[in-house]
């Protein structure tokens, strides 16, 4: 039987409408996607969302817009089979607050355009998800 996951992530875009950027993470697998990471006993997944972007990248001065929804996959992990559900969602970094990479959990962090940020996302279903927070974005700002 399959041993269940939760976790929570969030797509960060900076700028304005005309000059939007796209904070993408490179993991510890070595594939390019947004902060994430698992939920801790008794959080919400919107708190983890926050908690795991402020782990990873340093940010604290973001702003959610809202939900981008869920997604359920399953993997095999050290023998076991996985099946995880990752919460995901929007959020805005109004200042100019620096990057500070927490290199023990992942690899590196940039800002990219969204056309360069469509490119580089690597995991399955995640183009589609980041063109759905790149067109919410834009329609909020």
């Amino acid at each position: 039987m399959a041993e269940k996951e939760f976790s929570a992530g969030g797509v960060i875009i900076r700028g304005s409408r005309n000059e939007p950027m796209v904070l993408l993470i490179k993991d510890s697998y070595g594939h390019w996607t947004w902060p994430k990471g698992k939920l801790k006993s008794g959080e919400s997944p919107k708190d983890a969302a926050i908690r795991e972007i402020w782990e990873e990248t340093g940010l604290k001065d973001i702003e959610l817009i809202e939900s981008l929804g869920k997604t359920e996959y399953s993997c095999r992990r050290q023998g076991r089979q996985i099946f995880k559900t990752v919460h995901l969602y929007l959020f805005w970094q109004r200042s100019g607050e620096e990057l500070k990479i927490q290199h023990d959990e992942i690899q590196e962090g940039a800002w990219f355009t969204p056309d360069e940020a469509l490119d580089k996302i690597e995991y399955d279903g995640a183009v589609e998800l980041l063109k759905k927070a790149i067109a919410i974005f834009l329609h909020f700002v």
